[in-house]
Order: structure tokens, then C-alpha cells, then sequence
């Protein structure tokens, strides 16, 4: 029988993920949930001591009793990317701003954003500690939700069918068999993003050669230019694909330049302007 549980706690998943060095205490992925040791149907509370940090595929492999409650508590106390010099987890940033090289377009802003009448299918943030924070809804194309992550957490969907790798300021998600639906590399800045995303008939693709949006518009082919604190926004009530301020800073700016390098610099001194007020223009 299913049991109604109350919600855990914000600032116990905070002492959770902390004390677990923002990973799964097992094998560090920064894709999360959170276990409770104790069984919940036998204590019905949530206490930060008989709980831990778990990446999907192991708090499965702990629900079909394939990990003791010896090795989780070991795993507890010695998470591994405390163990491993990592203790502010693996998926983190580090510049004062987040700057992504999404197929070829440079986002530069507090966020990185697409959605679907409102509707985040793809958000990367500034999280806590210098996390980058992941935010997915990754629909099929009949529109089924295949998994749901919000704030590095995996929410909802069948862990089984996708493999996550990860490594320091990295992490890629992909079907058993090899396509890949979302690849994050924060290594050097700005970071390099590609992906597919699919929500009401709407079609994200961001590939090497660039992004192409399908959907209340065709074949709308984006390339070289950068972005400043902005997100795209496929409105299928108004039929409409635009780009749109990030309502943190209520603007943005789109910046035009053949060179990649000097146009990352224009956008990080276009955000510099925005963030002051600035009504300076920038080239278009």
C-alpha cells in the first residue's frame, strides 16, 4: 500500500547535501534523491540521521536490497566526494556569472532558460556554494514525461533507462544504447552545452552547428550571436517564438560579433552594464 508522506524538509535536504558533498554519498553523481536508512513506513519522519544523499541508480539498487544498512551508514559517514577532496561537489562553478556556449550561441546571465508557455524544459542557475543547479523535463515527442530533475534532484521517472556520467564541472545524461539528451561541460568557461528537447509539439535541438527551434515556427535556425541575460520562450498560445529578459534583471541584449572570443567579452560587459542600469547600447 502506497504511503502518504509529508514533504521533507528544505534545510534537511540542505544538511543532507552538504554533509554528502553535494553528491551521492556512494559514487559522488550530482544527480540526487534522498533515502531514508530507516524505512519511513516504520518511523514516518524525517530525520537527517537515519537519512543520506543517493544518486537514482544506486537508491534503486538499495531498495531491491542489493546495499546493506552496514555499507549505506559506511557510505554516510565517508561520503565519496568528501572522501575524495570534493566536499563542494563535482557540478560547480566558480565565475561570478554563468556563461554557456549552447551549439554556437553564447548565453551570458544569471540563468541559462528554455521553456514552453512558461514552462521551464531546460534551467541552469547559480545554485547554493557554487553549484550549478540543473533543472530538466525531458518529454518524448507523443509528449510523455520521461524524467523530471529540479535543483540537481531527480523527481520523477525510471532511473533504469538512462546512464549518467559525471566527472569535475561535467555531466552527461543518455539512453541505455547511447543517444545523448543532454551534455554539460563546465571545465573551461564559457561552458558547452548541446541537447533535444521536446514539449507540445515544441522542438529544441541544440547542436554543434547550432540551434534549431521547431514548432509554433519552422526551421527557425539560430547561430553567432550571444545572448545576454535572455532565455528562449516557445508560446504555443499566441504562436509565438521569441526571446524574452530574464526576469531577474528585467533586459537583455543581443550581441552580434564575427569573433567568438571578443563577442564573449561584449556580452560579459553588456551584462556588467544591465546589472548597473545601464541604458548604454550594445551592437545588434
Amino acid at each position: 500500500m502506497a504511503i502518504d508522506r509529508a514533504a521533507i524538509p528544505l534545510a534537511v535536504k540542505r544538511a543532507l547535501r552538504k554533509e554528502a558533498g553535494f553528491g551521492c554519498c556512494i559514487c559522488g553523481n550530482p544527480i540526487l534523491q534522498y533515502h531514508h536508512i530507516k524505512q519511513y513506513a516504520e518511523f514516518s519522519q524525517h530525520v537527517a540521521e537515519d537519512m543520506m544523499a543517493v544518486c537514482p541508480n544506486h537508491h534503486h539498487e538499495i531498495t531491491v536490497g542489493g546495499i546493506t544498512e552496514v555499507e549505506q551508514r559506511n557510505a554516510k559517514r565517508n561520503p565519496n566526494n568528501v572522501r575524495k577532496g570534493y566536499a563542494n561537489g563535482l557540478l560547480r562553478i566558480t565565475d561570478p556569472a554563468i556563461a554557456i556556449h549552447a551549439a554556437t550561441l553564447d548565453f551570458v546571465g544569471p540563468g541559462f532558460k528554455l521553456l514552453v508557455d512558461d514552462k521551464p524544459l531546460l534551467a541552469i542557475d547559480r545554485g547554493e556554494n557554487g553549484r550549478l543547479s540543473l533543472s530538466l523535463d525531458l518529454y518524448d515527442r507523443e509528449g510523455n514525461l520521461l524524467l523530471a530533475v529540479v535543483d540537481n534532484e531527480w523527481i520523477s521517472g525510471d532511473p533504469l533507462p538512462w546512464d549518467i556520467e559525471f566527472g569535475v564541472r561535467r555531466i552527461k545524461i543518455r539512453r541505455h544504447g547511447g543517444e545523448v539528451v543532454l551534455k554539460l561541460d563546465a571545465r573551461r568557461s564559457p561552458a558547452t552545452l548541446y541537447g533535444d528537447f521536446w514539449f507540445a509539439g515544441q522542438h529544441f535541438s541544440l547542436k554543434e552547428n547550432g540551434l534549431l527551434f521547431n514548432g509554433v515556427v519552422e526551421n527557425v535556425g539560430i547561430i553567432e550571436l550571444g545572448l545576454v541575460a535572455g532565455r528562449l520562450h516557445a508560446d504555443t498560445r499566441t504562436g509565438k517564438f521569441r526571446i524574452e529578459p530574464d526576469p531577474d534583471l528585467g533586459k537583455t541584449m543581443i550581441v552580434s560579433w564575427p569573433n567568438r572570443q571578443q563577442r564573449l567579452k561584449k556580452c560579459f560587459k553588456a551584462l556588467e552594464k544591465l546589472r548597473a542600469g545601464s541604458e548604454s547600447k550594445v551592437d545588434v
